[in-house]
């Protein structure tokens, strides 16, 4: 732990080539079209990823990396950009809508209408296509994510809800949440054992990073693989392009913190409220739990050097991961 200073089942569509010019480098990308289907709230859903595919010797399996987007959906300026940038590295990215399917721009707002757990179904059914396919390494496929899709790439490390979404099957290689929202838990903190690189910003307001790490104090002494970085200064999405921002109407989850207990049931801590048994199904004071911890009031920024010493650490970490050079 260090504080710095300064895609079950599918199809598989081929829909075009592109050229990507990154670090000096120009790469011949084909872009696919995967499909899936997951859970939604009205019943199942087909699920769309796009796969970029950095040119490469005929028989060559690449590494990959899941970009889970955050409560504003899939963004040129972050998870095609991150794509861009992983294909000069030669790493296949693959990029899950999980809003457009279910009928969502964006849970900013109101962040049940796509839940965490949705969206780790989709990241388990997307690794699941994905090491299915001629052209990846099964073994070299990780997952980042951003914001919602941070708390994705952190949860998805568990070792719980590996067994939970695909029991006996694969698992990810590298995770890397972004700036995630901690607001869940689990008491059984054991992990899959891949590594995990947790970076977070110091002037978050939007999701904070004090819950995170208790979380990752408690994966540690579970044994994981887990460094974190907090970059002093950084704000939300410091990785974005957008200049500071905020939006009064945004859920802030930053100061619910829901713990699950020994005996499997859940209680929030800020309020003190029991809201589920064992079972996990939510109690009649869940909202009230919900209605105490929850704010309105979002904000964040982009910050060039952050986000420059930031994409470096996440190279480091997949080129250590995915043994490249």
């Amino acid at each position: 732990m260090r504080i710095r200073n300064i895609l079950a089942g599918g199809a598989v569509l081929l829909l075009a080539q592109i050229w990507v010019g990154v670090a000096q480098a120009q790469v011949t990308v084909s872009k696919e079209s995967l499909s899936f289907t997951s859970p939604s709230r009205s019943g199942p859903v087909s699920v769309t990823a796009e796969l970029f595919l950095p040119e490469a010797p005929a028989g060559t399996r690449l590494p990959a990396m899941l970009l889970i987007h955050g409560s504003g959906g899939v963004t040129d300026a972050r998870e095609y950009a991150y794509a861009r940038e992983f294909a000069a590295m030669g790493v296949a990215s693959i990029v899950p809508d999980s809003f457009t399917p279910r009928g969502v721009k964006s849970t900013v707002s109101d962040q049940s209408t796509v839940s965490t757990n949705d969206m780790l179904n989709d990241a388990y059914n997307a690794l699941k296509l994905a090491v299915q396919h001629p052209r990846l390494d099964p073994a070299r496929i990780g997952i980042a994510g951003f914001s919602k899709g941070g708390s994705v790439a952190l949860r998805s490390a568990l070792h719980l809800m590996a067994e939970r979404h695909a029991r006996n099957g694969p698992r990810f290689a590298l995770h890397v949440p972004f700036y995630p929202g901690c607001d869940t838990h689990y008491y059984d903190t054991r992990t899959t054992g891949a590594p995990i690189l947790m970076l977070m910003g110091a002037a978050d307001t939007y999701v904070g990073t004090e819950n995170c790490m208790v979380i990752a104090r408690a994966l540690q002494a579970a044994g994981a693989k887990l460094e974190t970085t907090i970059y002093p200064g950084a704000q939300h999405g410091w990785d974005g392009s957008a200049p500071p921002w905020s939006l009064a109407s945004g859920e802030n989850w930053s100061k619910c913190f829901f713990v699950q207990q020994a005996d499997l049931s859940w209680v929030e801590q800020t309020s003190g409220i029991k809201t589920a048994g064992p079972d996990g199904r939510p109690n009649a004071d869940a909202p009230k739990a919900l209605a105490q911890c929850r704010t309105l009031g979002v904000s964040g920024g982009a910050n060039a050097a952050v986000r420059a010493e930031a994409l470096a650490a996440l190279k480091q970490a997949m080129r250590q991961a995915f043994s490249l050079p």
